[in-house]
């Protein structure tokens, strides 16, 4: 069988109707366009991701606390000699900070250390009376002061030696 190969079959007409005539569009995006779309959404989320992480450290960033370092107990005679280290972990001052030891439903003054900056630590010791606590027994040290959302604590337990 011997094929037509008459100029009717190059025309115009039925080139368009068996497909043969231009390429068809595609509907979509080129590559390098949407290459430079990608780019841009992943930049945006990184973005957002970034702002979120920074917001979140920034709550942490403004801290009030306070911590007593060490603290030593030791009886000598009648009364119990307290000496204590306290820091300011935050990062804003603290005012008003005052060291105590307690047992019980005692509790005795042992010293003030005033304004503690972000940072900065202090110490008091004193010889208190009227604790009740003798050779042994835990009492507890507690450092309380000052900051802009109220009172800040921290107390620890020592043994009387």
């Amino acid at each position: 069988m011997s094929r037509n190969t008459s100029p009717l079959l190059f025309s115009e007409v039925v080139r368009r109707k068996k497909g043969l005539g231009r390429r068809k569009s595609r509907m979509g995006l080129n590559q390098p366009v949407a290459a430079i779309i990608l780019v841009v959404i992943v930049t945006a989320l990184a973005l957002i991701v970034g702002v979120l992480t920074m917001a979140r450290i920034g709550v942490f960033a403004r801290s009030e606390s306070i911590r007593v370092l060490e603290a030593q107990a030791y009886l000598q005679g009648s009364c119990i000699y307290v000496n204590a280290k306290v820091k300011n972990d935050g990062s804003t001052a603290i005012t008003g900070v005052a060291v105590d030891a307690r047992f019980g439903n005692n509790i005795r003054a042992i010293g003030s250390v005033g304004t503690l900056q972000p940072g900065g630590e202090a110490s008091a010791s004193n010889c208190v009376t009227g604790l009740g606590a003798g050779r042994g027994d835990l009492i507890v040290i507690e450092a309380r002061g000052t900051g802009s959302s109220g009172t800040i604590r921290h107390s620890t337990s020592v043994p009387v030696v």
